[in-house]
């Protein structure tokens, strides 16, 4: 018997040495392997489709790490900083503001490993944060559970019939937009939110859920349980590819922001440019407008015909400042949490 086993050990022995010899490849692609925090939508309709072409074109092997909001997988990289076991972070561009300032913490761009920056819109890369598309927040509605089937303004929002049926972001979800808008709607501005607070104390019974992830917000609208979210363009997308009849409308102020990546100091500087010179290309670009119905940062792709239906006017569109927003966000959410509380 236990000339038996020495006898199978020994030929898968060299059976395994024959196949190392044969397929190096494959054991030097098992090696590398690129781990990626980002959110849960991301994952499921962007990256996890196309991850068999990232290791083919790159060698590289994708892991996801899923994060409900940007501020949480901030909070966690910092927690983990000896060995935050992250490669690229996903990430909205205030908070890119904030983490940048730990120089430690996050790699600068390596520009001469990523010949697709070219292909960016003008004057949105930054020196530790690139954008990987822009979208609008707006109203998404179901179309078969509002009144008259159709919402124009924010203000709708807020009257009778959507008592008790729209979902909110709390403000560490969008990088406060939800502060700055109810504040615009009420004769404030970014250097003066307490009209928006205010307003959002005010009309806190009017709002079925604020929340901390857009995927509960997401989910509550596909089963009915709200009628109207404040959210982006893949968030209608999402339930119309359910076959939930949805719209989304982008009425006077709208916000719009970036959202993209950065280099964690994970030991991995050329995965983590070959990930984001792979997520410029044409192709990805591409792919990721027409599943995801957001917009490309690439000059040289036009945006899913879907989204340029709900792209705002000029004069609607709105940018903030982003460094102003990572300055207040804190205090906002506090005041924010303070404001509807019941």
């Amino acid at each position: 018997m236990d000339g038996l086993r020495r006898k199978i050990l020994t030929v898968s022995a060299m059976a395994a040495g024959l196949l190392a010899l044969g397929a190096p490849q494959a054991a030097w692609a098992q090696d590398k392997v690129i781990r990626v925090m980002t959110y849960g939508s991301t994952w499921e309709r962007v990256l996890k489709p196309k991850a068999d072409d990232f290791l083919k074109k790159t060698g590289y092997k994708m892991e996801p790490i899923i994060q409900n909001s940007s501020s949480e997988g901030l909070a966690k990289i910092q927690a983990s900083r000896a060995k935050p076991g992250v490669d690229i972070w996903f990430t909205g561009e205030a908070i890119a503001i904030r983490a940048a300032t730990d120089k430690d913490l996050f790699l600068d761009i390596p520009t001469d490993k990523i010949p697709n920056l070219s292909k960016l819109m003008p004057g949105i890369a930054q020196q530790k944060f690139i954008p990987f598309w822009y979208f609008p927040t707006g109203i998404v509605y179901r179309t078969d559970l509002v009144p008259g089937g159709k919402v124009t303004s924010w203000q709708e929002l807020f009257t009778p019939p959507f008592k008790n049926k729209i979902a909110l972001p709390a403000p560490t979800v969008y990088a406060g937009r939800i502060v700055l808008l109810a504040s615009l709607l009420n004769g404030g501005d970014i250097d003066n939110v307490k009209p928006g607070l205010e307003f959002l104390r005010k009309n806190r019974d009017q709002v079925a859920m604020f929340h901390s992830a857009d995927s509960a917000a997401r989910k509550a609208l596909a089963s009915g349980e709200i009628i109207a979210m404040f959210g982006s363009p893949s968030a209608a997308k999402e339930l119309l590819d359910k076959g939930i009849p949805a719209a989304m409308v982008s009425p006077k102020p709208t916000p719009i922001t970036f959202e993209g990546m950065m280099m964690v100091n994970n030991g991995n500087p050329e995965g983590a440019a070959a990930f984001i010179n792979w997520s410029l290309s044409d192709e990805i670009q591409k792919f990721m407008t027409d599943v995801y119905n957001l917009a490309p940062v690439s000059v040289s792709v036009e945006p899913a015909a879907e989204l340029k239906a709900v792209l705002p006017s000029a004069e609607n569109a709105v940018r903030f400042d982003e460094g102003k927003i990572n300055q207040n966000l804190g205090a906002w959410t506090d005041a924010f949490n303070a404001a509807v509380a019941r």
